[in-house]
């Protein structure tokens, strides 16, 4: 999936996104009511923009979000499903297998294949691990 249709899902579904110099984090999605947004930091590789969006994306499509100042919230439960629904758009099953038929058969021949950071494709290759 290319970074445009992602823009474009984020319309469909509502979710703004917008473009700021963030400094601590890459990209972050919050939930405020009704409305859901996503920012994503100025100064990213296209694959990084590609892997932040679709990561920020699934915790919208989830309602993956944690509350920081509770205890009893489990941050790695949210991540976790926002990196599922990432990697489910990004490197859809049938296309991975594809690919490795194909001879693409490392982390970093697969991650540029697929346009993405080779630590996300290391997690798809988890997730896939088997299948």
């Amino acid at each position: 999936m290319e970074t445009t249709k992602l823009y474009e899902i984020a319309e469909r579904d509502g979710i703004t996104v917008d473009r700021f110099d963030l400094t601590q984090n890459r990209s972050v999605s919050v939930k405020c009511e009704d409305s859901m947004y996503v920012a994503i930091d100025n100064n990213m590789t296209r694959a990084e923009e590609k892997v932040c969006l679709a990561h920020e994306l699934g915790h919208c499509e989830t309602f993956s979000f944690y509350n920081i100042y509770s205890p009893l919230d489990i941050r790695g439960k949210h991540e976790n499903r926002a990196n599922c629904w990432a990697i489910k758009k990004l490197i859809p099953k049938y296309q991975y297998k594809k690919a490795l038929k194909s001879g693409y058969d490392n982390v970093y021949s697969l991650a540029e294949y697929f346009g993405v950071t080779t630590d996300f494709m290391l997690k798809a290759v988890e997730y896939y691990k088997g299948a």
